[in-house]
């Protein structure tokens, strides 16, 4: 098999990187989980939330993180974790568990860059089914 191509990316110079996830939990159900990342993993502070859950639970869930005032593009971030948990809830238990990892959030209106993720599913998807959106 060749491994011959090219990776177009985005160049992302400046940012605060987080670690966004989700996970089901036993006792809870699904679990969204944002975090400092990087350089700032050292300050601890994971924040969790249980879906479902609106716009000002997830703005609340950013004011919790112990590196909110270095956050630039707020509402990029609250509109990540409103997705993550709206995956949650659309795909059920298919999704054992998504994780963000760096989730980097540029300055205020310049959004937030998800640099790596990876998801894990109960059972396979299957390469010939139609994309469930």
């Amino acid at each position: 098999m060749s491994r011959d191509g090219v990776l177009v990316a985005q160049l992302v110079a400046q940012g605060v990187e987080l670690t966004a996830s989700l996970r089901h939990d036993e006792r809870f159900g699904p679990v969204v989980t944002v975090a400092p990342g990087g350089p700032l993993a050292a300050l601890g502070g994971a924040v969790v939330r249980v879906p479902p859950f609106g716009e000002a639970a997830a703005r609340a869930l950013v004011d919790a993180l112990p590196c909110r005032a270095l956050l630039g593009d707020v509402d990029a971030l609250v509109e990540v974790l409103l997705r993550i948990q709206r995956l949650a809830l659309e795909l059920g238990d298919d999704l054992v568990e998504l994780r963000v990892d760096p989730l980097v959030v540029g300055e205020r209106g310049r959004g937030a860059v998800a640099l790596d993720a990876v998801a894990a599913f109960a059972t396979p998807p299957d390469p010939g089914a139609a994309p469930r959106l």
